[in-house]
């Protein structure tokens, strides 16, 4: 999940309304020795400037904090709802297309090499597929959980047919690319059935 789902645009977002959002976060700003009160209409961007520290920096503890003292268990489900859509539907259905062509090109230039992992263009088009088809059958807020666990055959086939996600050494920038993405897509995934299955799913049976 990305911080800016929790946070807002760190661009836009300021002191107070971050620690109005999120009381426990005025211990961070404090690390940081920022004031407050007198520098709350500052954004958390111009923040981490006169903290003299990298904005993500700073957006990444802001979010650890929230993400402690308000876990995904205790958001309301309009908010995860919306969440399912933004930072996982929208993302996953991006990454796929993308993730599928250059498992295409690894697979087709290094097919005589050792270690090639042959067959993950086939795999990570079925992940595309199930997955797509898992959101289309989403109607009027309500889940369907029948595809969770296609899902989880697919991605531990992906695992094994990639050592879990480990390049050889003689291995490619854009062959270290795939595996590195489809160890990031593996980890957005199982949160994503994670939410639907143990969160979500529960508050919608009668």
């Amino acid at each position: 999940m990305r911080y800016q789902s929790i946070l807002g645009n760190c661009n836009e977002t300021t002191i107070g309304g971050m620690v109005k959002q999120c009381p426990e976060t005025s211990s961070v700003f404090q690390s940081h020795s920022l004031d407050v009160s007198n520098d709350h209409n500052k954004t958390v961007q111009e923040a981490a400037a006169q903290a003299g520290i990298p904005g993500k920096t700073l957006c990444r503890e802001l979010f650890d904090v929230c993400m402690e003292h308000k876990p995904l268990e205790k958001m309301e489900t309009e908010t995860l709802l919306e969440l399912l859509n933004t930072e996982y539907y929208d993302v996953h259905l991006q990454q796929l297309p993308a993730l599928h062509r250059l498992a295409r090109k690894i697979e087709a230039v290094h097919r005589a090499t050792p270690g090639v992992p042959l067959g993950i263009t086939r795999s990570v088009k079925q992940v595309e597929q199930i997955l797509t088809n898992h959101i289309q059958h989403q109607e009027g807020g309500k889940l369907c959980c029948l595809q969770h666990d296609l899902l989880k055959l697919q991605l531990r086939g992906l695992r094994e047919l990639t050592g879990k996600y480990t390049a050889p050494e003689a291995a490619c920038r854009s062959w270290r690319r795939l595996y590195d993405e489809l160890k990031s897509l593996d980890f957005s995934l199982s949160e994503q059935i994670y939410l639907e299955r143990d969160i979500l799913a529960p508050r919608f049976q009668p």
